[in-house]
């Protein structure tokens, strides 16, 4: 999946900021609560542990949080995107694990659009 956090410029349109490629096991939590955010140094501290990537996800998040819009979180199906580009059949990559996880790692690796 592709995890993307942005802006919603009207009822049709979405405006990406950040995103995050979330693959395999990986676990991604986003707290939504109503809560008081963090400090700057409460917010660096819990997200000292997080890779580069989770890292720049967690600030831009962040960022969008503290910004006075109206922000969304949208997800994204790597799978079904990959086959119509390919041209493959659907749910064909779902058979095939390996080549899926290839092509994830070509998608990361050179950041196809």
């Amino acid at each position: 999946f592709v995890v993307l956090v942005g802006t919603v410029k009207s009822a049709t349109e979405f405006e990406a900021k950040f995103g995050v490629v979330v693959r395999d096991k990986d676990d991604l939590r986003i707290p939504l609560c109503a809560e008081t955010l963090p400090t700057p140094g409460e917010f660096r501290d819990a997200v000292a542990s997080l890779s580069p990537e989770q890292r720049e996800f967690a600030r831009g998040f962040r960022s969008l949080q503290l910004a006075s819009t109206l922000f969304a979180v949208l997800v994204v199906q790597i799978k079904p995107q990959l086959e119509r580009v390919l041209r493959l059949p659907g749910e064909s990559l779902t058979k095939e694990i390996r080549l899926t996880q290839d092509l994830t790692e070509l998608f990361i690796k050179y950041q196809i659009p």
